[in-house]
């Protein structure tokens, strides 16, 4: 059986996999506002991606600037997120028999 440590991360690894575009990590460790700053984070770099490409499908150039901000917004969520699946790893590994 599994220990209540290891379950912990084995569930947080889960919603961190499934759920990151909104939060659901962050509401699963009851850090609702982190989870709220989340789901907004992602929704701006989802805005920002849809303004640039709207520019850009109507011929304007300036709607790259949209896709290069929101493509370093999504790198830098994306490496947070892997930040934390290795921190969660990690947890799981060490946790204790």
């Amino acid at each position: 059986m599994l220990r209540k440590k290891e379950k912990k991360a084995i569930t947080s690894i889960i919603a961190l996999l499934i759920g990151w575009p909104v939060g659901l990590d962050q509401f699963l460790e009851k850090n609702n506002a982190k989870g709220i700053q989340s789901l907004i984070g992602w929704l701006i770099i989802g805005i920002l991606f849809l303004v640039g490409f709207g520019f850009l499908v109507s011929g304007d150039d300036s709607g790259f600037g949209f896709w290069i901000l929101s493509a370093l917004g999504g790198l830098v969520g994306f490496v947070c997120i892997l930040i934390k699946l290795v921190d969660k790893l990690r947890a799981f590994e060490e946790a204790e028999d």
